[in-house]
């Protein structure tokens, strides 16, 4: 009876791997939002919109990866243990988005492998694919907009691997974005899709919201879709109050974002503002903006200062700002007592 007790039991659970989603987030494994309390060197490109091209030109020129000659769509990962962030906005509008999410799942492997680490995050595109407006609009939206959505779904279909399968819970890269996180924390620094929020949002409360909606597969919902989001907001930064209180709950020393071309100026340029916030989508889909490459490299010194440089192609680089670094003490840092600033453990006294 026992033995046959055991059998009805592997059988069932036979049934139940089969049958059942192979899709559920470890939020372990995979948390809300990523902190590194200390990276010497950081990389960050904005929103690339299938712009393939475009988007291993930006890589190159911060040093994160270079082309493999003879083999389209491939790169190598040149960034050794650096961290390299994307800020969402992966496909769309451009005719790469296939090719642009294999690239950087990639280099998320080459990365690890070499110590070094690869943060692409959750952009409001991911949610528009998710929801099913991608598809919708490349059915109702008029040229030349319809062509951007269905450039997302062609770009599956004419490699052979199938769309809807593609991007569902079990698919390959629907899997992968629902495990992207929604922001991350780094050098005391916020990296994120939209920007900030209104009303604002402490940490713990943005990756609940977000937590219950991807559990949830809510993608048409408040947290995925609201208007003052921060995968959806604009033009926050015209509001000092607001940063200054988003800032402060968020614990953070400034904010780095995609989503708004040229948000603080001229479309095709990085731009920083009162030194706490730092605008990257630079337009570099042709589609929608200026079809350039570009990048922003953070790095540190060791007296723990940060120095923000835009990077351009044609070897193309430019100051931004420069400021201390805001982390706790940890492993492999400590401070030095007098003004605050980590500095690296090599430093004697």
């Amino acid at each position: 009876m026992k033995i046959l007790r055991r059998s009805l039991v592997a059988v069932l659970l036979l049934i139940v791997a089969l049958t059942g989603p192979v899709w559920g987030r470890d939020w372990a494994k995979d948390p809300p939002w990523v902190e590194v309390q200390f990276a010497p060197l950081v990389a960050v490109v904005g929103d690339v919109h299938g712009a393939w091209p475009q988007f291993a030109d930006s890589v190159e020129a911060v040093g994160m990866a270079k082309r493999l000659p003879g083999q389209d769509f491939r790169l190598a990962w040149t960034g050794g243990k650096a961290v390299l962030v994307f800020v969402g906005d992966y496909g769309d509008r451009g005719e790469y988005t296939h090719e642009v999410y294999d690239s950087i799942m990639d280099l998320e492997a080459q990365a690890q492998k070499a110590g070094g680490k690869v943060i692409p995050i959750f952009g409001n595109h991911e949610t528009l694919l998710l929801n099913g407006t991608v598809e919708k609009w490349a059915k109702t939206l008029k040229p030349p907009k319809q062509q951007h959505y269905q450039n997302t779904i062609d770009s599956f279909n004419k490699t052979g691997t199938e769309f809807h399968k593609a991007i569902s819970a079990d698919g390959k890269y629907g899997a992968w974005i629902r495990r992207r996180p929604l922001f991350a924390v780094i050098n005391g620094w916020l990296f994120i899709h939209g920007g900030l929020s209104d009303p604002g949002q402490t940490r713990s409360d943005l990756a609940a919201d977000y937590r219950e909606a991807v559990d949830g597969e809510n993608w048409s919902g408040q947290t995925m879709m609201a208007e003052k989001s921060v995968l959806w907001n604009r033009k926050w930064w015209e509001d000092d109050l607001l940063v200054q209180r988003d800032l402060k709950l968020l614990g953070v020393g400034g904010v780095v974002f995609g989503h708004t071309i040229g948000a603080l100026g001229e479309p095709g340029k990085i731009i920083a503002k009162n030194r706490k916030i730092v605008a990257i989508d630079v337009g570099m889909c042709p589609a929608i903006g200026p079809g350039k490459p570009a990048g922003l490299l953070i790095s540190v010194d060791n007296n723990g200062i940060m120095s923000f440089k835009a990077c351009y192609g044609g070897g193309i680089k430019e100051d931004l700002l420069k400021t201390n670094v805001s982390v706790p003490p940890v492993e492999g840092l400590r401070r030095n007592g007098t003004d605050g600033r980590p500095v690296l453990p090599s430093q004697k006294r």
